[in-house]
Order: C-alpha cells, then structure tokens, then sequence
C-alpha cells in the first residue's frame, strides 16, 4: 500500500514537473518573442528618428538638448489630463450616440418643413421679392429716401389716416370703380340738357357738394 502511495506521488510530481517545465518553456518562447519584437522596433524606431532628423533637418527646424526628452516629461506630468481628454471624448461620443437619433429626426422635419413651405410658393413669393426689391432699388434712389426721411412726419399721418375702416372702403370701391368703370359713347357722349337733368338728382348733387367741401377743406 505504501508502495502505491509513493508512486502515485512520484506520477503526481512527474506531471506537475511536466506542467512546470512546459512553463518555463512557453516564458522562454514569450521572452525570444519579445526581444525580436524589440529589435525589430528598435531598428524602425531607428530608421524613424533618422528620417524624421533628415526631414527636420531639410525643414530647416532645430531642436535643443532639452527637446524631445522634455515633451515627454511634459506627457507624464499630463497624464490625469490626457485621461479627462479621453473621458471628455468618450462622452462627447456617447452624447453623438444618442443625440443621432434625434438629429436625424430633427433633419428629417425641417426637409419636410421646407417642402411644405416650397408647395405654398413661399420661396417662388421670397424669390420675386428679391427680384422686386432690386427693380425698387434701382428706381427709389436715395436721395428719394432722403426726401422720404424728410417728410416722414406728413407720410405718418397718411398712414394713420389710412388705417380708418372707412377711408380704407372709401378708396376700395374708388379704386374698382374707377377700374370697371369706361368710357362709353352710347353713356357718356350727353347733351347739356341730359347733365343739367343729372345735375337736379339728389344723389349727384350731394356729391357734387360733398367734393366742392373737400376742396375747400383742402384748400383751407
């Protein structure tokens, strides 16, 4: 019984030699790795800094002995920073994350927004006002605004006469009379005597005199 015990002992230890020697040879693989990873680095790293000597070098760009080695002291010192850069980069992303979505949506109703107001014919209005506004330029010249400036007082008073209702209609049915109404030979082509009849109408006196006070008002 102790004989099996001590070989199974012996077994276990075997495997456990086995496991440690196969460790060991893995760590010697990972070390022969490394140190040709290394020398491969070291030779680019080496063929990088000789080009980037000739490049600065045909730049005309000088670096003192504190140079290189000082930027990177510069780098570990700012280590904290760099991280709160990543962290406020990684937010910024997060934020980009979420607010795509809602951009896109955002995009997606103002093109809708502007189609809607393009079959109202609000750009054809904006695009012939454009085109009004330089035909008026060109017309209204500035010393005709200058004249303007200088009337502005008498131009005020029009406008708040004309925002009576009643002047308002008044010029409006004016304005289309005197739009529908023509000449007409057969209506307008009267005797004397069948305007002096017109003239004994109440109607045609009332705005003959009405126009003879607004005259005289005028005038006074």
């Amino acid at each position: 019984m102790e004989e099996k015990d001590i070989r199974e002992q012996i077994q276990h230890l075997d495997q456990k030699l086995d496991r440690l020697l196969e460790f060991v040879e893995q760590q010697n693989r990972k070390r022969e790795e490394f140190d040709d990873l290394v020398t491969d680095v070291s030779i680019v790293a080496k063929d990088a800094f000789k080009h980037s000597v000739v490049m600065l070098d045909k730049a005309q760009v000088e670096l003192d002995s504190c140079g290189i080695s000082c930027l990177v002291i510069k780098v570990l010192q700012n280590l904290d920073t760099f991280h709160e850069m990543l962290g406020m980069m990684e937010s910024a992303r997060d934020f980009m994350k979420d607010a795509t979505p809602i951009l896109h949506q955002v995009g997606l109703d103002a093109v809708n927004k502007m189609n809607e107001l393009d079959q109202k014919g609000y750009f054809d209005y904006i695009r012939q006002l454009s085109r009004f506004m330089d035909k008026w330029i060109q017309t209204f010249t500035v010393e005709d605004l200058r004249k303007v400036e200088g009337n502005l007082e008498n131009i005020a008073g029009i406008l708040r006469n004309l925002s009576d209702p009643a002047l308002v209609a008044a010029l409006n049915r004016a304005t289309r009379v005197i739009t529908e109404v023509k000449m007409e030979d057969e209506k307008d082509n009267l005797s004397l005597w069948q305007i002096f009849r017109q003239l004994r109408s109440k109607e045609v006196r009332k705005s003959i005199s009405y126009s003879l006070r607004l005259v005289k008002e005028i005038a006074e």
